[in-house]
């Protein structure tokens, strides 16, 4: 395989992309967990049958949050994935995969994992890293 070319992981060709908008009163009709800080990739805790108004695509209860109108929120807070969401015009383009063995809400462990340099799970895990520096305090501890 020519190096040019990157594997993608077996999760990367299950992502979805699902197009949602809020109704009158500014719900998106889903509550959304997890988050860096609570050492998870953000995703979707509950989906409001009724509520959800899909333009297109699916979504579905522990479905993990990738991008929110193509800025990806995996490694934020959850309250930084919620300020993206809040301050996101519909309609709004989520990026979302269902969880499965390769690929966890556990963000620890998919960081500890090993993957070949270059790879989209490499690449993936400098992306969460970035996201993750962005919110780290450095402090010196008395001894």
């Amino acid at each position: 395989m020519p190096s040019s070319v990157r594997e993608k992981p077996s999760w990367w060709f299950k992502v979805q992309e699902t197009v949602i908008r809020r109704d009158g009163t500014g719900d998106l009709g889903v509550t959304v967990a997890g988050g860096a800080d609570r050492g998870e990739f953000p995703y979707l805790e509950e989906v409001r049958p009724g509520k959800v108004h899909c333009l297109s695509g699916d979504l579905h209860p522990g479905d993990l949050i990738l991008e929110v109108n193509g800025t990806p929120v995996f490694g934020l807070t959850l309250g930084d994935t919620l300020g993206v969401l809040r301050t996101c015009r519909d309609p709004i383009r989520l990026k979302t995969v269902t969880p499965g063995a390769a690929l966890s809400k556990d963000l620890c462990e998919y960081l500890n994992k090993s993957f070949q340099s270059g790879s989209a799970d490499s690449e993936l895990q400098q992306v969460i890293r970035e996201n993750l520096y962005l919110r780290a305090i450095p402090c010196k501890l008395n001894q």
